[in-house]
């Protein structure tokens, strides 16, 4: 979770808001808004729900920004919320805006001892090395004036209007900077050394054992440039310049970055294509520039890992920085593409072939469909995201009937799940979504983990609700078409994916970091670390379940958004989460899974407990269909179950035990480790062991017999559908599974040459 995540081994009751609303009110009272056959609570200014947990107060915005919704839930949101923001993690720099002035900084590696000898956490703390500061006016706050797809412009002014201004850009090693009024003051943290260069327009100093080069107009000049406080005077050419962390201290390396110091970056963007003939997505990042000297027209751009391992950019020109996405590399340019293979997901799997499997599950499916009530009842809290848990495991319960042919008990939990998402969208109940106009967001009547007060983890929760309406779709077309019940999930797809910039009731892609390649779930992003993730496979949940739901409704727009989320995201969290290539963990770290990631920090450990199976697990669940991007390297599954071992006995060792059952969440770890050894899987799982809230003994099971027939996922092969897997078998035999959500049949064509006729709004699975 983002902030708060409180114990999930601990009873958690949810706080309901009271609202200020008549029960069952009508659409013209002003209340309530008509949805299709739902209704969303309304808020404004002077009845933000009712009194009750409120939605942060967006305080620091320019007036400009103050027209569009709030861009929450980024590695720049502090800004919008505090009067001098947190670090901000834009790597390879950090950035803090502050009451003596705009911080800049390099972070080094710095792995910090937490609570215990055996936690090693690896932080890369922001510490001001340069703080910029005007000297003709004080500034009395900081406040996000623009802002791009990958870059952030902060005000910092007064009452009168006059304010230094900041841009900064993730991944680049430069920010920009410009002033309305008066002369620059440049405050050197202590024991800074001047790099001796001879140049009226560059002051560059050595200081925390890192170079920094403030790059000034031709006509400026440089006061006291020995002391600790140098001052740039402006000239007529204007009141601006940048700021570069540069790599090394070598001559040639400032004479570079002087070629594209006045290359300044003015907004950015992304744009994304889904080829699905090749099954490839295809991501392009633009810098849009404004010139400050002649000739400079191209800035310094910084790859992150997962961009350069798939960039079409030359790498073999550029500096190297270290960060704690581990090495970032520069490319002289103004924009750069990157191309990811789209492996498929699938809404469900096919039924067993194998008779003793299906006898097997079949008596244990009838008992968990009789107690299905009980995932609602049984969970820790009310609100949207234990609800949307308890959705999730009665889809799939469902899914589970479907395959082995239990039509009547597919019905029953059909009808059953329905009824469970409209007592949330009827906005009739205590229970019900609320649409927030001055932060512009949806929130779900119970403040759980912050999801209103902080606007955390609104793709980890309604990442469920999605996943579980799609299925509800598949099977029902007409329950989701928008004047029915469609309108009310699309409303929870537009609070987390809204592909249109500048809106009033939306941001653009609310949780998604489009650079770096990863969510993020806090809100106000309120931690000198930056911004976080923990639970990774929650986000990919949540953007599984945008294929699903564009799939059922026939929405290719979002289709195309939801498989560059998960593409790129599974990307990221092969990593940044578990390190599978090697170049991210130092030795010291010591661990198999950066469980939480932050803006300058990754940690082994979770919000509610230090207990190692569900510090790893969290990373793991929901699992589903579209889980499989887990397997993409079958011996990292193997380090991480056979690391759980020596973490269990460290944390014995220092007297942690807290009652929490040794098995906790077998059934979660005996399916990530049949991804990678289905023999290993089944033979692990207890049937009457511990068993994850957000699961079933049936879905687990027929996960389970479902790998061990079938293999582990082939990435080998892609195919020209949107909805498909392909599994093989140890000796190398392929199983290729393909869904059709369309009217009339299609040939599915793999591109190893296999060819699949799927009727419409069916599965198949090859013999």
């Amino acid at each position: 979770m983002g902030f708060n995540r409180v114990a999930q081994g601990a009873a958690i009751v949810g706080l309901l808001i009271t609202l200020g609303l008549v029960q069952g009110a009508h659409a013209d009272d002003g209340l309530v808004r008509k949805v299709g056959s739902g209704s969303i609570h309304l808020t404004s200014d002077k009845t933000l729900l009712g009194g009750a947990p409120q939605t942060p107060d967006p305080t620091y915005e320019t007036k400009e920004m103050r027209t569009q919704a709030s861009p929450t839930n980024q590695w720049y949101s502090s800004v919008i919320f505090t009067r001098w923001s947190e670090p901000i993690h834009a790597h390879p720099a950090t950035y803090k805006a502050g009451q003596e002035g705009f911080e800049v900084g390099y972070p080094v590696e710095t792995p910090t001892p937490e609570d215990h000898a055996s936690r090693i956490d690896i932080v890369f703390p922001h510490r001001a090395a340069l703080t910029l500061s005007p000297v003709s006016f004080t500034p009395e706050d900081a406040r996000l004036a623009n802002h791009g797809d990958f870059s952030a412009t902060i005000s910092m002014g007064d009452q009168s209007g006059h304010a230094l201004l900041a841009t900064v850009v993730h991944g680049s090693p430069f920010s920009y900077f410009t002033l309305t009024a008066g002369d620059l003051k440049v405050h050197l943290a202590k024991g800074a050394v001047p790099c001796g260069v001879q140049d009226d327009r560059i002051l560059c100093v050595h200081v925390m054992n890192r170079d920094f080069a403030v790059f000034a107009p031709a006509d400026s000049h440089w006061v006291s440039r020995e002391t600790e406080n140098p001052v740039l005077q402006f000239g007529a050419s204007g009141r601006f310049f940048s700021v570069a962390v540069l790599p090394d201290s070598k001559a040639e390396t400032l004479a570079e970055f002087r070629k594209h110091a006045y290359a300044f970056i003015v907004n950015t963007k992304v744009d994304w294509h889904y080829d699905q003939a090749l099954s490839q997505v295809k991501t392009n990042f633009t810098a849009q520039i404004e010139s400050k000297a002649e000739g400079q027209d191209t800035p310094i751009l910084g790859l992150y890992p997962h961009q350069a391992r798939a960039s079409d950019a030359d790498l073999s020109h550029g500096f190297n920085y270290q960060s704690v996405r581990g090495p970032i590399r520069t490319i002289s340019s103004t924009h750069f593409s990157m191309n990811n293979t789209y492996h498929g997901i699938l809404p469900f799997w096919g039924g067993m072939q194998d008779a003793n499997d299906r006898e097997r599950l079949s008596s244990l499916l009838v008992g968990d469909a009789a107690k299905a009530r009980n995932l609602f009842t049984n969970q820790y809290g009310s609100g949207t995201y234990w609800y949307g848990k308890a959705l999730s495991a009665t889809a799939q319960l469902m899914c589970v009937a479907e395959q082995e042919g239990k039509s009547e008990m597919r019905d029953t939990l059909l009808k059953s799940l329905e009824g469970r998402l409209e007592a949330w969208f009827n906005g009739e109940g205590s229970s019900h979504f609320i649409q927030d106009a001055r932060i512009g967001t949806v929130v779900g009547s119970s403040d759980e983990y912050g999801s209103i007060t902080h606007i955390n983890d609104h793709h980890f929760h309604y990442g469920y609700w999605i996943n579980a309406a799609a299925q509800v779709a598949l099977r029902d077309p007409e329950w989701a078409i928008k004047n029915h019940w469609g309108g009310m999930v699309d409303l929870l797809v537009s609070d987390i994916a809204t592909s249109e910039r500048g809106r009033k009731d939306f941001p653009f892609i609310r949780n998604f970091d489009s650079y770096e390649g990863h969510s993020w779930a806090s809100g106000d992003a309120a931690f000198t670390e930056g911004n976080n993730q923990e639970s990774s496979s929650e986000a990919v949940n949540a953007w599984a379940g945008l294929i699903l739901w564009a799939e059922a409704t026939g929405d290719t727009k979002l289709r195309d958004l939801g498989i560059w989320l998960y593409t790129t995201e599974t990307e990221a969290v092969t990593d940044y989460w578990f390190d599978m290539r090697g170049v991210l963990f130092p030795p010291v770290y010591g661990h198999v899974v950066a469980a939480q990631v932050f803006g300058g920090r990754y940690t082994y450990n979770t919000w509610w407990t230090e207990e190692p199976r569900q510090i790893q697990g969290i990373n793991l669940m929901p699992i589903t269909p579209a889980s499989v991007y887990l397997a993409r390297d079958p011996l990292y599954i193997h380090r991480f179950i056979a690391a759980l071992p020596s973490e269990k006995k460290a944390y014995s060792d220092r007297g942690m035990s807290d009652g929490t059952p040794d098995d906790i969440w077998q059934d979660i770890f005996a399916s990530f480790l049949a991804l990678g050894d289905p023999n290993a899987g089944l033979a692990q799982w207890k049937p009457r062991g511990s068993n994850e809230l957000g699961e079933t003994r049936s879905h687990t099971l027929n996960w389970l017999l479902n790998l061990n027939e079938m293999g582990t996922p082939d990435f080998a092969v892609t195919a020209d559908t949107t909805l498909f897997g392909v599994f093989h078998t140890a000796s190398g035999q392929r199983t290729y599974l393909a869904y059709n959500s369309s009217d009339k049949s299609s040939e599915v064509h793999f591109s190893d040459g296999k060819i699949l006729t799927v009727a419409a709004h069916s599965l198949v699975r090859s013999k």
